[in-house]
C-alpha cells in the first residue's frame, strides 16, 4: 500500500469561529468571494461600524478586511485584539498595533486568494497536519504578513516555481513562514513520502532564524494533474 492509501481519513480540530469581517460596501464583493469557499466554521460578514461587531468568547481569529473606512476597521480590530484574537489586518494604511500582523505588498484583487491561504490549512484535512495554533504561531504579534502561491505538475516542479516567486525576497526580514503543499485526492502518480524531500531541501536553506512550519494537504478542486504551494511569511521587518 502506498503513503497516500495508507492515509486514514480525519476531521481537524478547529475552533468554533473564525470572522472574515468587511468593512464599508468596497469590501461587500470581496466577502462575497470568501463565501464561495463553503467552509462550514468560518463567518463572513460586513458592517460600517464597531458597534454591530464584538467579539465573543468563542471568537478565535478575525480577519479585517477594508478597501476604505480605515478608522471603523480599526477600531473592530482593536475590539478583537484587546479580546486576545488573533487579528489580521487586509487593508492599507492600518493602524499596527490594533492587529497582530498586517498584509504587506497586495492589491485588492489577491485580497481573496490571500484570505483562502490562511483559512484553508486550517479548515481542510491534511496528510500532514497543521492546526489554528500553527497559524497562530506564524502571524501572532508579527507585524506584517504576505502570502505566495505556486503550482506545478509534480512536487519537484512546483517547488522550482516558488524558489523563482522568491528570489527577490529577503529571508533574513522573515521570522515566521508557513509552506502548504495541495493535491487531488486522486492524483495520479500517487504522492510519497519521498517525494517531500525536494520541499525539505528547500525549506533546509532558509535562515537559521526563519520559524518553518509545513504540512501536505487535500484539495479535490484542483486538477488531479495539479500540486498548487502556498506559503505565508510574517515578521516584523517585512514593512
Amino acid at each position: 500500500m502506498n503513503d497516500l492509501e495508507s492515509f486514514e481519513n480525519g476531521s481537524n480540530t478547529i475552533p468554533v469561529s473564525f470572522k472574515v469581517i468587511g468593512i464599508g460596501s468596497e469590501a461587500a464583493t470581496i466577502i462575497e468571494e470568501v463565501k464561495k469557499f463553503g467552509y462550514d466554521c468560518v463567518e463572513c460578514l460586513t458592517t460600517d461600524s464597531p458597534d454591530n461587531c464584538i467579539p465573543t468568547d468563542d471568537d478565535k481569529m478575525a480577519i479585517i478586511v477594508a478597501c476604505d473606512d480605515v478608522e471603523v476597521a480599526n477600531k473592530i480590530a482593536k475590539n478583537y485584539h484587546d479580546a486576545g484574537v488573533l487579528t489580521i489586518g487586509l487593508l492599507y494604511d492600518a493602524n499596527s498595533i490594533c492587529y497582530d500582523s498586517i498584509v504587506k505588498y497586495a492589491s485588492l484583487k489577491e485580497f481573496p486568494d490571500i484570505i483562502k491561504s490562511l483559512l484553508q490549512p486550517i479548515v481542510t484535512q491534511g496528510y500532514i497536519c497543521y492546526d489554528f495554533n500553527d497559524l497562530c504561531m506564524t502571524l501572532r504579534d508579527t507585524g506584517f504578513f504576505m502570502t505566495l502561491a505556486a503550482e506545478g505538475k509534480n512536487i519537484e516542479n512546483t517547488v522550482i516555481n516558488m524558489q523563482k516567486s522568491m528570489e527577490e525576497i529577503d529571508l533574513n526580514k522573515v521570522g515566521y513562514l508557513s509552506a502548504h503543499l495541495y493535491f487531488n485526492r486522486q492524483i495520479r502518480p500517487y504522492i510519497k513520502m519521498s517525494d517531500m524531500s525536494y520541499l525539505s531541501e528547500m525549506l533546509s536553506r532558509f535562515p537559521d532564524s526563519v520559524n518553518v512550519i509545513w504540512s501536505v494537504r487535500f484539495d479535490d478542486t484542483l486538477p488531479t494533474d495539479i500540486i498548487k504551494f502556498t506559503i505565508i511569511m510574517a515578521g516584523k521587518e517585512l514593512k
